[in-house]
């Protein structure tokens, strides 16, 4: 089959498709045809050699984390062959930006009728880190006000969506360009970052998740409530030293680590069937043209999720 590979770490250059062997599928495990995967920082940072200490330096190594597609052969009892589905890997090892990916079934939910491959391909990933940002690290609840920082990519606009669902007040921080899409989306107050610095806001916030990566707990503490939290999605020295000291207070640092459930990824759907939750898709591309996706998400400026077509 034909499947995105790098045979060492570094720049877009590495990447290349190569025909490799199909994946056999284990107990419990799915064989999924791809018809369309997506991209995230995920996977460049992969690419780049970043978590290595996680990812080894075993070659060849696929890339992309979430996909949907139809069933091809399946050991589980919940998923039928023939039945159109979407879902996430967990780990560091990529595999979705091919022609068949094997998948344990805890990984895949039935796809939404109401919404296309690329569509569904485009929420997973996105889609569970908002939902166990908010509900699981931020204890969301009714009446809360929730600042989100990066709120224009693809876990932000999620994440914008998902807090006006749980019924908070939202604040997105994103460049004044996407202040009308997000309000669209259901966002009450838009910060354009260029202008405004969040850190000297005279708002309180129950909840500052920070999608973009570049704010640290002890300069947003400020400008949480008393008993507020700060969530991250970045894997640093500092956002693990937060989270640990943070115990000692009422206020909390916490760090989202996504993890793909069925549960969720049914939660996500059933919002998409209800209208309550709208993909945000940038720009596709062919499965050939896999350096140019790669290219485009390392810019941080997308404006939406990336995808990958696998012919069908």
């Amino acid at each position: 089959m034909r499947a995105a590979v790098f045979y060492t770490y570094g720049d877009v250059d590495v990447l290349e498709i190569a025909d490799i062997a199909r994946p056999k599928i284990a107990d419990d495990e799915v064989l999924v045809k791809v018809v369309s995967a997506a991209i995230n920082p995920k996977d460049t940072f992969i690419r780049k050699g970043r978590f290595r200490r996680f990812t080894g330096n075993r070659f060849p190594q696929l890339t992309g984390f979430d996909c949907a597609g139809i069933v091809a052969e399946t050991n589980s009892d919940d998923l039928a062959v023939g039945e159109q589905v979407f879902g996430m890997l967990d780990g560091w090892h990529g595999a979705t930006c091919a022609e068949y990916v094997a998948m344990k079934a805890h990984q895949l939910a039935h796809k939404p009728d109401n919404i296309s491959f690329d569509e569904a391909a485009s929420v997973a990933l996105v889609g569970l880190t908002a939902l166990q940002a908010l509900r699981d690290e931020g204890n969301i609840k009714r009446g809360d006000r929730v600042c989100i920082n990066g709120a224009s990519g693809g876990v932000g606009t999620i994440a914008v969506q998902i807090a006006k669902i749980y019924g908070c007040h939202v604040t997105a921080i994103a460049s004044e360009k996407k202040h009308d899409f997000l309000r669209e989306l259901g966002a009450d107050n838009c910060v354009d970052y260029h202008e405004t610095d969040i850190r000297q806001s005279s708002d309180k916030f129950d909840i500052f998740f920070d999608v973009f990566g570049n704010t640290r707990y002890k300069h947003i503490k400020s400008i949480l409530t008393t008993t507020g939290t700060w969530i991250s999605t970045v894997i640093q020295p500092h956002v693990f030293l937060s989270t640990i000291l943070s115990r000692f207070g009422q206020q909390a640092a916490k760090i989202v680590v996504v993890k793909s459930r069925r549960k969720d990824l049914l939660t996500i759907s059933q919002w998409i069937i209800e209208g309550l939750l709208k993909t945000s898709m940038a720009q596709t591309y062919k499965l050939e043209e896999i350096q140019q996706a790669h290219r485009l998400q390392q810019t941080k400026h997308s404006g939406g999720k990336i995808v990958i077509q696998i012919e069908f």
